[in-house]
């Protein structure tokens, strides 16, 4: 409230009424240096569930592949329960990623990030869910969105929040997953039981008071979006590690030496995926997991996807010892070229013939044919001087490079490419010619994102006493460390809202220092003063002015 005998402006009275939650907030306040931790996990969540899936992928191709002699029956049976497993898996890991991806939507909207992430996933694929990175989600350190969206109004309650939902689906699933790994007697497996344990949506324990804490809560409750996002991914992962568990069994269960955990596999081992015209594709041929006594025999085909023991006859044919057999093709014209084989091998164990295939792709490309590569990123940034190397070709002097709608400095292979603001969002087709060739490459246009501001030299918010803030008398506006370029900011202008015991008194800066009047505010603070640094203006030599959309709150303690 203010004074009696000045009136309270609108503003003066939001920021009055919302004093409390503003004290409760600083209370929670998340430290950078832990929401940086939380980009490391998810980016390697991220990636390791990727490799999963590749793991996995080979091992049902594998599984999947076996037909004619070798397809006994209990190989059948295991073929037809993988295929159940399979779809029940990935419908369980594609509710849990687009739960993740609606989240993230809720908490930060249309984005520039967000957009992104779902042309993305259009472009790759219609079963691809879009995915925002952690340290591209703006509001990571939110954590009431995440809450609301997650456990809804009625505190998890609801059988229908997203929370109430996805305990239900994993439930289904564990139990869904059990008639996999049980035998005849209706028993299942204690030891593939006892692997999918991270399953389970058991209530927690409270330490303190030793009550029941529901599931839904115990995990969702007030937790910060960059932490439920990486809790959602690390869901997938579970699943997918639950699915390479049950998968294994089935494996096992089918009674085949070649199927089990350690299997032979085929791989070509290319020295170079990328020719000039006139080479040759050298590759080694090997099986993993081989025995260096045994003697391979290769049969490839050129511009396939696969070969099939039954086209041995047309086949190219190689030997050589396990260790590798070396395969050496022309390159042949210019463009993509595949190859695909299968070694065969005789198990030692059945001391029958088992083929494991293989297949690989090369592409040649015209000897001093022309190249571009971005120098920093593989997008453009508006209004920036964006450096790009471009090469080829035997006559420097005629190497053209074009990026239509930007404009272009500097000479030879290396230029300046700036993007005007009117194509953010866009994409640019840059253009290079040489004497031999012509290459086309599309580069997206994006902002430059918003620098974050500090005070002084660590301060982003939170409770910090009177001779620490004093001690840092400026703002500073930096770009986060992972961005590519080295851009520097001005700190115009700001504004103080000093809230000391229900009176609001505000201060206006200029430059980036403190003014005279803000120190004296902040020696003179008592315990519990609010300082709110807001309209932060901020420019650069090259982009211009901005307004900061996120402002700094400290509070004296």
């Amino acid at each position: 409230m203010g004074a009696k005998n000045c009136p309270e402006t609108p503003r003066q009275q939001m920021i009055g009424m919302m004093y409390l939650v503003l004290t409760a907030m600083l209370a929670l306040n998340v430290a950078k240096d832990i929401l940086d931790a939380f980009n490391v996990v998810d980016d390697t969540l991220i990636q390791s569930n990727k490799n999963l899936k590749t793991a996995l992928d080979d091992r049902y191709e594998n599984l999947l592949s076996v037909s004619g002699d070798e397809l006994t029956k209990s190989i059948e049976e295991a073929q037809g329960k993988a295929k159940e497993l399979r779809a029940m898996s990935d419908s369980m890991v594609f509710y849990i990623e687009n739960l993740r991806w609606e989240l993230t939507k809720d908490v930060d909207g249309e984005t520039d990030a967000v957009k992104e992430a779902e042309a993305a996933a259009k472009k790759e694929g219609k079963n691809v869910v879009p995915c925002v990175p952690v340290n591209q989600i703006e509001g990571k350190d939110n954590f009431d969105k995440p809450t609301h969206f997650m456990l809804g109004t009625n505190e998890g309650h609801d059988p229908n929040c997203p929370a109430m939902q996805l305990k239900t689906k994993l439930n289904k699933y564990r139990e869904g997953l059990k008639k996999y790994y049980t035998n005849d007697q209706g028993k299942v497996d204690p030891s593939v039981d006892a692997q999918l344990a991270s399953l389970n949506t058991n209530d927690h324990k409270d330490p303190k008071t030793n009550e029941d804490i529901r599931w839904e809560i115990y995990n969702f409750d007030h937790l910060i979006t960059g932490g439920t996002v990486i809790l959602l991914s690390k869901m997938v992962s579970e699943v997918k590690s639950a699915e390479a568990v049950v998968l294994n069994y089935i494996i096992a269960r089918a009674g085949s030496a070649n199927l089990s955990f350690a299997e032979y596999a085929g791989h070509s081992i290319a020295e170079s995926k990328v020719l000039f015209a006139g080479d040759s594709y050298k590759s080694t041929v090997i099986v993993a997991a081989f025995d260096p006594a045994m003697n391979l025999d290769v049969y490839y085909k050129l511009g396939v996807d696969s070969l099939s023991e039954a086209e041995e006859a047309s086949a190219t044919h190689e030997a050589g010892p396990a260790t590798g057999v070396p395969v050496e093709i022309p390159g042949g014209g210019v463009g993509s070229h595949k190859i695909a084989g299968y070694v065969k091998v005789v198990n030692p164990n059945t001391g029958k013939a088992e083929c494991y295939h293989f297949k690989d792709e090369y592409v040649v490309v015209p000897k001093g044919g022309a190249t571009i590569s971005a120098d920093k990123m593989n997008v453009l940034y508006a209004g920036l001087k964006n450096p790009v190397t471009a090469a080829g070709g035997s006559d420097a002097s005629k190497l053209s490079i074009s990026f239509p709608g930007c404009q272009v400095l500097g000479s030879g292979p290396s230029r300046d490419v700036i993007p005007p603001t009117s194509m953010i969002g866009r994409t640019v087709t840059a253009v290079v010619t040489t004497s031999e060739s012509r290459v086309e490459k599309a580069y997206r246009v994006k902002k430059v994102p918003d620098p974050y501001a500090q005070i002084g030299a660590n301060i982003y918010g939170g409770k910090k006493t009177k001779t620490e803030l004093a001690a840092n008398p400026m703002l500073i506006a930096k770009m986060s460390d992972d961005f590519a370029f080295d851009l520097k900011w001005t700190v115009n202008s700001y504004t103080v809202d000093v809230i000391e015991k229900g009176i609001i008194t505000t201060i206006r800066c200029s430059g980036s220092r403190f003014s005279g009047e803000l120190l004296n505010k902040i020696n003179s603070a008592s315990t519990g003063t609010v300082f709110m640094f807001t309209n932060i203006s901020i420019s650069n030599s090259e982009l211009g002015t901005r307004t900061l959309p996120r402002d700094i709150t400290v509070r004296i303690k």
